[in-house]
């Protein structure tokens, strides 16, 4: 038998299901813009790549590379 506190905490875990699903669809969600962005990146001729970076360097404020 379990006591008190592991009886609340067990029924707070089982009932907390649909806060989880709803964050497993939020990171599923951000998996696909991830794998969109990253296919949409590929698809960059390798000038706009460089300048895209650049720019994002430059923007972070850590300079160009060489």
């Amino acid at each position: 038998m379990t006591d008190e506190t592991d009886l609340r905490r067990l029924l707070d875990v089982a009932g907390s299901e649909g806060e989880a699903l709803a964050d497993l669809a939020g990171c599923v969600d951000r998996l696909h813009q991830v794998r969109a962005a990253r296919a949409a990146l590929a698809r960059l001729d390798a000038p706009s790549l460089r300048a895209a970076l650049e720019a994002r360097r430059s923007a972070l404020g850590q300079g160009s590379v060489p």
